[in-house]
């Protein structure tokens, strides 16, 4: 018989694209005691950008192939929606499925926080979780409950997107990754 999780973390974003860092965060959570679940939720198009690099489809495929596994639901729920999705609205569909009373968030995005669709809400109904970023003090006073994930990972996709730090792309997507971010523009479409 599976046990069924109790307490579950929402952590979304654009994955664009996902990379061991990602999968670092997973295993963190995973090991916190008061986490079950882990629920990975990559963004159709995150709300406050204009646009993603690879498609919205690769991206959900390569976080199965990075951070799947034993403990964790990578969902499609933003991207079946086709559009922005504000986490309220998926804290609120996956609900349904899952328990999720913990959110994951990047020490980067703590200054943004208040400009969250109903942040308020969110802030009284979740444990934030803040992974830090080297870089960013983690000024965490505005959240209600929240709780520190010191891992300091020396990488963002942005940096893999520009052929940086390619040491962080997992062997399973690099090949993918490497033809979409890093090819010539003329030869990016034959290599998907």
């Amino acid at each position: 018989m599976v046990k069924q999780p109790r307490h579950s973390a929402l952590f979304g974003g654009s994955f664009d694209p996902p990379h061991l860092g990602h999968r670092r965060i997973v295993e963190a959570l995973l090991a916190l005691p008061e986490i079950d679940e882990v629920v990975v939720v990559p963004a159709w198009l995150n709300p406050f950008k204009s646009r993603s690099h690879a498609p919205a489809e690769k991206r959900l495929q390569w976080c199965r192939r990075v951070c799947g596994g034993p403990g964790v639901v990578v969902n499609d729920y933003e991207i079946r929606q086709g559009r922005p999705v504000r986490t309220w609205e998926t804290l609120q569909a996956l609900r349904r499925e899952h328990p999720i009373d913990h959110l994951v968030v990047g020490a980067d995005n703590l200054a943004t926080l208040r400009d969250w669709y109903r942040f308020d809400d969110l802030n009284r109904e979740v444990t934030w979780i803040v992974v830090t970023r080297p870089g960013y003090a983690p000024d965490t006073s505005m959240l209600r409950r929240a709780r520190l994930l010191p891992l300091e990972i020396p990488v963002s996709s942005t940096e893999i997107r520009r052929g940086q730090k390619r040491e962080f792309l997992d062997p399973a997507i690099r090949e993918e990754v490497e033809a979409l971010y890093l090819a010539p523009p003329s030869q990016r479409k034959e290599k998907l």
